[in-house]
């Protein structure tokens, strides 16, 4: 199964999960796409995520959000994703949901498939 999203759309970042266990990380990554695009006044079709796939004793999906929650998330008071490290609101919000996540979770890792994809390897 495949994101409905193209892997590159200029309106979405789409991101690499890395997970121990596929079931409880997919759960808290949902929970916290799902109040932030409540949050924000965004529905469903705002994220999405793909299957799982395994590999060396980690399993990887894919996940893509719309900009514009983004975007609205960012704008927000005391929000702080535009303070983190990076150039672009990609990378921002990349560096921040790990922050997020890390609050939650030490087995769960996320990185933009952007910069997966332009590394020697794509592995981190």
């Amino acid at each position: 199964m495949r994101l409905p999203y193209p892997e590159f759309d200029p309106e979405r970042i789409v991101l690499q999960v890395a997970c121990i266990d596929y079931r409880p990380a997919s759960q808290i990554v949902s929970s916290m796409l799902s109040n932030i695009v409540r949050a924000v006044g965004g529905g469903p079709s705002d994220f999405d995520s793909g299957p799982p796939e395994p590999n060396f004793g980690w399993e990887f999906y894919r996940l893509s959000i719309n900009k514009v929650i983004v975007r609205r998330l960012a704008s927000l008071p005391d929000n702080s994703i535009m303070k983190m490290k990076g150039e672009t609101l990609d990378q921002k919000f990349s560096v921040w949901f790990n922050r997020q996540l890390k609050v939650r979770t030490d087995k769960v890792q996320v990185r933009l498939l952007s910069e997966l994809r332009s590394s020697q390897f794509g592995l981190f």
